[in-house]
C-alpha cells in the first residue's frame, strides 16, 4: 500500500511536471530548427504561486526527461524516425533551470515576489546559454545569439512578473472584499450590542426602583409592627436586589467600556447604513424569497450616532422581512424633510398587523413571533427598544399604520436633535 505522504508528493509532482511538458510543446524556433523556445519553464513559477511549496528537484528530473521524450515522439509521428540525441540539450536546459530554481527556493523559503524576477531572468539566460553551447550548429557568443537568448529570457521573465502582478491584485481585491464584509458584520454586531445596552440601562433603573420599594416596604412594615419575620423577608429581598444591581452594573460597565473602543469612530451617511442593512437582510431571507428594497431620500443625512440609527432601522426592517409571506419581499424606505423635522419611513407589503395588536406592539414583552418547532416565543423587546431610542434619545416620535399589503412605520426626529448630535 502506498503511504499518504508518498501519495501527496505524487499529487504535487505529476501535475506540475505534466504542465511543464505540455507547455514545452508550445514553442517557436530560434536561430535554426533545433533550438526551440517554449513556455514550459513558466510552470515552475506558476505552480509555486498557486500551490506553494512543492518538490522542485523531482519535478525537474521528470519534466526534463518528459520534454525530451515527448518532443522526440512528436518528431517520430511527423517524420517516422525516433531519435533522442538531438533533444538531449533540451533536457539539459530544463535540468539547469530547475536546479537554479531549486537553489532559489531553498534560500527564499519557496516564496516568489516581484523582486524574484531578475533572478529568474538570470536563470533563464544561463539555461539557454548552456543549451546553446551544447548545440554545435549555433555559435553561442555571437551578438545575434546573445541578443536572442537575452530577449527570450526577458520576455519569459516579464510574463512571470505579469502573472505575479495579476495574482497580487486579485488577492488584494479579495482581501478588501473580505475586510469590507467583516467591517459590516462588526457594525451590525455593535448596533445589536448597543440596543442590548440600552435595555440593560433601562432594567438597571427598574432594579433601583425595585430595591427602593423593598426598603420602603420594610420600613412601613416596621412602623406598622408587622410580624418581624415578614418584615425581615422584605429587607432580605431589598438586600438581594441591591447585590444583583451591583453585579448588573459591573457587567453593564464592562460591556460599555468594551464598546467605547468602537463607538468613538466617525459617523456614517444614511445611504451607507441602509446598504449594510440591505446586505444583512439578504442573508436572512427564507429559501425561495427575493428581496426588493427601494430607497428614496431627499437628503443623504449624516449621523454621528450611527449605531443607534442602525439598531432602530434594523429592527423595523427585520420585522418586515420576518412577517413577509410571499416569494417576493418588497420594502420601501423613504426620507423626507419638514420645516422642523426629518421623517424616516419603513413600509412593507406584508400581511399587516391586526388592529387589536397595534396598541400593544411597543409594549415590552409583546410578540406575535412564535417558533412552532421549538415553541419559543420572541422576547418582544425590539419595537420597545425602537420606541425608547426614538422618544428618549432623540426626542422624536414613532407611529404605525397598517392594513393587509401596506404597513408603514413613521419616525419623526426634530432637526434640532440631529444638529445637536443626539443622532
Amino acid at each position: 500500500m502506498m503511504s499518504g505522504k508518498i501519495k501527496s508528493k505524487l499529487f504535487q509532482i505529476l501535475p506540475v511536471s505534466a504542465a511543464i511538458i505540455i507547455g514545452a510543446q508550445i514553442k517557436m524556433n530560434l536561430f535554426n530548427s533545433d533550438f526551440r523556445i517554449s513556455i514550459g519553464i513558466l510552470a515552475f513559477s506558476v505552480a509555486l504561486l498557486l500551490f506553494g511549496k512543492y518538490p522542485v528537484l523531482p519535478v525537474t528530473f521528470l519534466a526534463a526527461v518528459g520534454v525530451s521524450v515527448s518532443r522526440a515522439l512528436v518528431d517520430w509521428l511527423q517524420i517516422g524516425t525516433l531519435i533522442l540525441l538531438p533533444f538531449l540539450p533540451e533536457m539539459i536546459f530544463y535540468l539547469v533551470y530547475g536546479f537554479f530554481f531549486y537553489l532559489y527556493c531553498q534560500k527564499h523559503d519557496y516564496v516568489l515576489t516581484p523582486r524574484s524576477v531578475p533572478m529568474l531572468f538570470v536563470f533563464d539566460y544561463l539555461s539557454n546559454l548552456t543549451e546553446l553551447i551544447l548545440r554545435s550548429t549555433v555559435s553561442p557568443f555571437t551578438w545575434g545569439a546573445q541578443l536572442g537568448i537575452l530577449l527570450v529570457a526577458l520576455c519569459r521573465s516579464l510574463t512571470i512578473w505579469f502573472v505575479l502582478f495579476c495574482l497580487h491584485h486579485y488577492k488584494f481585491s479579495l482581501l478588501k472584499a473580505e475586510h469590507a464584509e467583516r467591517y459590516q458584520r462588526l457594525l451590525l454586531l455593535i448596533s445589536r450590542l448597543n440596543g442590548e445596552v440600552v435595555l440593560m440601562q433601562k432594567n438597571k433603573q427598574m432594579l433601583e426602583e425595585t430595591m427602593n420599594t423593598s426598603y420602603k416596604l420594610y420600613h412601613e412594615m416596621q412602623d406598622a409592627q408587622v410580624d418581624e419575620t415578614l418584615s425581615r423577608k422584605a429587607l432580605s429581598v431589598a438586600k438581594d436586589v441591591h447585590e444583583i444591581k451591583k453585579e448588573y452594573a459591573l457587567i453593564l460597565r464592562g460591556i460599555s467600556e468594551a464598546m467605547d473602543l468602537n463607538l468613538n469612530d466617525e459617523g456614517m451617511h444614511l445611504s451607507d447604513i441602509l446598504q449594510i442593512l440591505k446586505n444583512s437582510l439578504t442573508g436572512s431571507l427564507s429559501e425561495g424569497q427575493q428581496l426588493h428594497f427601494d430607497i428614496q431620500m431627499e437628503e443623504n443625512l449624516y449621523t454621528g450616532k450611527h449605531y443607534f440609527l442602525m439598531s432602530v432601522l434594523r429592527n423595523l426592517l427585520n420585522n418586515a422581512v420576518e412577517a413577509a409571506q410571499g416569494a417576493d419581499v418588497h420594502l420601501l424606505f423613504t426620507q423626507t424633510s419638514q420645516p422642523d423635522a426629518y421623517l424616516l419611513q419603513v413600509a412593507d407589503d406584508g400581511p399587516g398587523i391586526l388592529p387589536e395588536d397595534l396598541e400593544q406592539i411597543f409594549q415590552p414583552g409583546f410578540s406575535t413571533k412564535i417558533n412552532y418547532e421549538t415553541g419559543e416565543i420572541s422576547r418582544g423587546l425590539g419595537l420597545n427598544l425602537v420606541q425608547d431610542l426614538v422618544e428618549h434619545q432623540w426626542n422624536g416620535t414613532i407611529s404605525v399604520s397598517s392594513r393587509p399589503g401596506n404597513t408603514v412605520f413613521t419616525i419623526r426626529i426634530p432637526k434640532d436633535a440631529w444638529k445637536d448630535g443626539a443622532i
